[in-house]
């Protein structure tokens, strides 16, 4: 099976096709594995041939047996290395391979052709570690490999796993800041992120950077190395329809060894931000840990440990991005010291702008590796991880809060996870894997009072424009999280021929408790300080347990669980093909339903008791590998194949949390029959009016679509990667594309029928004899049914795709240079119906711009990241003994993030400001400017209409859509320019083995030789830049009042609030010693 014409190859390219391959192979990715043919001198295959593969620094020894075409595998493997593989055959000869090196999820092939003790195929170590990861025999999907020495080598300020999740070309930061990474345009938290297969994401989905805490349960200095997967057509993938992210953990050897690390930053070592302010995000960070890791018993028992303790000293807010702080602001510090003065009055402290509390990380793990025999392994690993950390809400372009708004947030992850590999045959290997996940996440807020909102602008009849919070934050009055999740997972792969045939299943179950009780301590909204002084409110919702019963009765519980079955053949066609083909089924269930509300359903029409189809769903993959007989490496690869994800379980929470039994919901206007008068503005969250009108008592209600599946897209690739002939240097062209067959999106059900057409054609939702006169937000919504208030639907589409063209040029390590780097160009198209960038319905249909209310129409994704260039640069050289000089650098040039331009206010009546998009008058005279009183009367501004024209003239991305309305996510941000670099340097230690390493990390090192470099400019967590407010329809037309459109700010505030400082320089040094 081997070829003649290679022998003209060059040693790189035949140890490149000969020696390695990597493909994926591994339910969840933990381990690594080997294989390979056996030839004889003369090229016949070589049956009966012993092999064996020994993991020199644990003595950890598999073995395997040629079969009658020659071929033998090895699975479950450690990752790393380096291995020793001998082949040997009485009467053929022998081989043996030193330093091989196993990258994880992949199989690495070592083809030997025996003769008389010769193996042609030699230096596999020196070629491995470069273009072996991108040539192989059977390597079909997208994806990158990420090895520990790249863990070591590049920068990464915060310890996260998503600074190496960048280095895929085709994953891109959305939101530097706060760590959310979208893959193909998709929303983050369709990303699935696993630590020796147990889940690290926020399953749950209550974070948008799709984290349960600050960063992964697990420190970076105990992983060993990472798999990011786009598109693998392996079988055993599941739970994501965006990137599959697989990091295994660090394991103990026959020799002690260990680890004592630190790094810190301080407040004073940033640079200005692109306003000329000082940074104010914290006043130091310090991060500290160990590892340690050795036998118990040679050969055959391990262990390996790992603490860390990471503390952020007076987290502070990004008050530079905020209404605060931001260009021609109208919020000042005296209305912030009136606001406080007012607060105090009522009873309550609203706070300060000043950081309260620090946040504090301690993580733990603990791993033991046992070697049954030489055909079975076990593993073992516990981690426990608490987190305090202080969260700032309210404050982005638009806003700004007092602390009284902010919250600790407590959480902690617990986990264990036990894996066996068992090889029971020279043909046939099993892998098992049981792990439980403890996690608990609860808000401790400083005060029970109120949430309270203060508008700076529109009219008091329609208040809008930038506001002030303080008091309790709205969805934080009662809110704490628990969740207990077993996995279960069994697979078997046996070797026939040529084929290797994989079959098994997967189990998961989660149990989930959810207090969610917003509103529970009052919710006002005030136009203006005078207003809030005088008690005044526009608006006022309060939610009530029902009678007789605690807060705790608001509470959402349910268990979800998921069965799935697989089977796979990888078929070993020639030389040259290797075809993958199988299909996989999940079945989705839950143990309870909500409780029955006849009357939502008399009303909407669904029956909200039922919440997910259960139906299987069945998911084929197939992938191929062609590589050509050529002088140097060349391949051709691909595959297609249908991916079932698994949407944040919030959004089914929402449907137990929200049945309009839960809770009484009272929402109060100033059209109300008891207005601020008959029920006065309480400090007292505990003590809140309650309105005594029985009409007055409402139902909210969460739907779940009929035919509501989990997410699921069809995704295919398509690549050609050819060795170039200088320097080993590998050019690359893949395309990467996919099309929904589910998605998700949110529909309000209590709009009410259309009253109005407006001027552009958009269906209105204000009392129809508003027409002539301005809207007031207490006629909004006017057909709603009355006997309830927010009514959801999460509903299903089949509309969205996506489409990503890479080309790549990468130069590895080599024997004969210190250098290695990569240079890619990605260009992204994605469209989806809903961004879902938050986890609750309301915010989930809120924050979807749209032309009509409710309507299913796919636009360029809030995550479309269109143009991204991305390099990585490494250097290391040893200047004295074997210590190394090391350099790190990773650049990401991107296009901004795509905006849309939306009004002010509430244009259309459904009840939500800010979420409507824009109509571009075509020219003076087609709609009005000037002001609209509630009795009717229109008093035009020609300056206003003025001013608004000359603006628009220079902002050209808006303008060409003159006549007509401003697609949703039409804008795009700046171009970002961004260059992080770490320079390394290896010392000797206290004693003979033992290295020490200083570092220093730059992030945005542009931005340190040039000031006016390295900005990242945009609008914020909301994507929009609001225009101008529509304050009514005049004789057929709209009013506008065009004051001061949003400007971008700078995108350093985190989805807490916190200053990250991303957009300008900042240090940090690190220490590690090493025995």
């Amino acid at each position: 099976m081997t070829d003649k014409n290679r022998v003209r190859m060059s040693k790189l390219t035949l140890g490149l096709l000969a020696a390695l391959a990597a493909a994926p192979a591994f339910a969840q990715q933990t381990s690594a594995g080997v294989g390979g043919v056996v030839t004889s001198a003369d090229g016949r295959p070589v049956a009966g041939a012993e092999v064996t593969i020994t993991h020199v620094e644990s003595g950890t020894v598999s073995r395997a047996t040629t079969d009658a075409s020659g071929r033998y595998n090895a699975r479950g493997l450690r990752v790393g290395g380096p291995y020793t593989i001998t082949i040997t055959k009485a009467g053929e000869g022998a081989s043996s391979e030193d330093n091989v090196f196993l990258t994880l999820s992949t199989v690495a092939q070592v083809n030997s052709q025996l003769d008389d003790s010769v193996a042609t195929v030699d230096a596999v170590q020196a070629v491995y570690a470069g273009g072996s990861e991108v040539f192989s025999a059977s390597k079909m999907g997208a994806g990158t490999s990420v090895t520990r020495e790249t863990i070591e080598a590049l920068p990464s300020i915060n310890g996260n796993i998503q600074d190496y999740m960048r280095l895929d070309p085709r994953v891109a930061f959305t939101d530097r800041a706060s760590g959310s990474i979208s893959a193909g345009g998709q929303n983050p938290r369709y990303n699935a992120i696993r630590i020796d297969g147990v889940s690290a994401s926020d399953t749950f989905g209550l974070e948008g950077n799709n984290m349960p805490t600050r960063r992964q349960p697990v420190a970076m200095d105990a992983i060993e190395a990472l798999n990011i997967d786009l598109a693998s057509y392996d079988v055993t993938i599941t739970g994501a329809t965006g990137a599959v992210v697989d990091a295994v953990t660090k394991s103990g050897t026959n020799e002690f060894h260990g680890s004592v690390y630190g790094y810190y930053r301080d407040g004073d070592w940033f640079g200005d931000d692109p306003t000329g302010q000082k940074f104010n995000g914290f006043e130091d960070e310090q991060t500290y840990g160990m590892t340690f890791g050795g036998p118990l018993v040679k050969d055959k028992l391990f262990f390996f440990v790992n603490y860390e303790k990471f503390k952020q000293s007076a987290p502070g807010a990004d008050i530079a991005g905020s209404a605060l702080g931001k260009a021609n602001a109208v919020i000042d510090m005296d209305d912030i010291a009136r606001a406080q003065q007012i607060a105090q009055s009522y009873g309550f402290d609203a706070g300060g702008l000043d950081s309260s509390g620090d946040t504090d990380l301690e993580e733990y793990a603990a791993k033991i590796d046992w070697n049954i025999n030489d055909a079975h392994r076990f593993s073992l690993r516990y981690s426990n991880l608490e987190q305090s950390k202080l969260r700032v809400n309210g404050i982005n372009s638009s806003s700004i809060s007092l602390s009284s708004y902010w919250y600790q947030h407590a959480k902690s992850v617990e986990s264990y996870v036990g894996q066996l590999f068992s090889d029971w045959t020279d043909t046939f290997s099993t892998e098992f894997k049981v792990s439980y996940r403890d996690y608990s996440a609860v808000r401790e807020t400083p005060t029970s009072a109120p949430s309270v909102r203060i508008f700076f602008g529109g009219t008091e009849a329609a208040p809008s424009g930038d506001s002030l919070y303080l008091g309790t934050e709205v969805n934080s009055h009662q809110n704490a999280l628990y969740t207990e999740t077993w996995n279960a997972f069994a697979a078997g792969t046996l070797t026939l021929g040529d084929h290797d045939v994989k079959f098994g299943f997967d189990y998961s179950d989660n149990d989930v408790y959810n207090i969610y009780g917003p509103q529970l301590f009052g919710v006002y909204e005030f136009w203006g300080l005078d207003n809030f002084a005088l008690g005044k409110w526009n608006t006022y919702n309060l939610r009530t347990p029902q009678p007789g019963l605690g807060f705790d009765s608001v509470a959402g519980a349910f268990q979800y669980d998921s069965l799935g079955l697989f089977l796979q053949d990888t078929w070993y066609v020639s030389s040259n093909l290797t075809l993958n083909y199988g299909i996989r089924a999940d079945k989705p269930g839950l143990n309870t339903e909500p409780t029955y509300n006849a009357a939502a359903e008399a009303a909407f029409g669904y029956d909200n008791s039922k919440v997910l189809n259960e139906d299987w769903l069945v998911q084929p993959r197939f992938g191929f590998n062609y590589t050509f007989n050529s002088a140097r490496p060349t391949q051709l690869r691909g595959g297609f194949g249908l991916f079932r994800g698994e949407s944040p379980q919030v959004w089914l929470s929402n449907a137990y949390n929200t049945t309009g039994f839960n809770y009484i919901q009272y929402s109060q206007n100033t059209a109300s029959a008891e207005d601020w008068q008959d029920l006065p503005f309480s400090g007292d969250g505990y003590n809140q009016p309650v309105p005594s009108n029985p009409r007055a008592a409402l139902m909210n209600v969460n739907f779940v679509a009929p035919d509501f599946e989990q997410p699921s897209v069809w995704k295919a690739n398509l690549a050609f990667e050819h060795e170039l002939p200088w320097y080993g240097i590998v050019g690359s062209a893949e395309l990467l594309v996919s099309k929904v067959k589910t998605a998700l999106f949110y529909r309000n059900l209590n709009l009410g029928a259309s009253t109005l057409e407006g001027q552009d054609g958009r269906d209105l939702f204000w009392n129809p004899t508003n027409v002539g006169r301005s809207w007031s937000s207490s006629n909004n919504r006017f057909n709603r049914n009355r006997a309830f208030d927010a009514v959801y639907l999460l509903d299903t589409t089949d509309e969205g795709r996506s489409q990503q063209l890479t080309v790549s040029l990468n130069k590895p390590f080599s024997d004969q240079s210190d250098w290695s780097w990569f240079l890619g160009y990605t260009y992204t198209d994605a469209e989806d119906v809903s961004g879902l960038t938050s986890s609750t319905a309301g915010s989930g249909w809120n924050y979807n711009y749209l032309f009509d209310a409710n309507e299913e129409v796919a636009s360029t994704s809030r995550y479309e990241i269109r143009d991204r260039i991305s390099g990585q640069l490494n250097w290391k050289h040893a200047f004295f003994g074997d210590y190394e000089t090391r350099v790190g650098l990773v650049y990401e040039g991107r296009s901004g993030r795509p905006y849309s331009w939306v009004y002010f206010n509430d244009a259309n009546g459904d009840g939500r400001s800010a979420n409507d998009l824009l109509y571009v008058p075509s020219g003076p005279g087609d709609v009005l400017f000037g002001s609209l009183s509630s009795a009717g009367v229109f008093t035009a501004n020609p300056q206003m209409e003025q001013a608004f024209f000359e603006w628009l003239n220079e902002n050209p991305e808006l303008k060409r859509y003159q006549g007509g309305v401003a697609p949703a996510n039409a804008g795009r941000g700046e171009w970002v320019n961004t260059f992080d670099v770490r320079f390394t340097q290896e010392l000797p230690g206290f004693f003979k083995g033992h290295k020490s390493e200083i570092w220093l990390d730059i992030q945005n090192v542009g931005n340190l030789i040039n000031k006016d470099w390295g900005h990242i400019m945009d609008y914020g967590f909301f994507a929009n830049q609001r225009v101008l407010s529509a304050n009514g329809i005049y004789n057929g037309k709209y009013v506008y009042d065009f004051r001061s459109p949003d400007a971008p700010t700078a995108a350093n505030g985190d989805a807490d609030g916190f200053n990250t400082g991303v957009s300008q320089w900042s240090l940090q040094v690190g220490f590690r010693y090493k025995f």
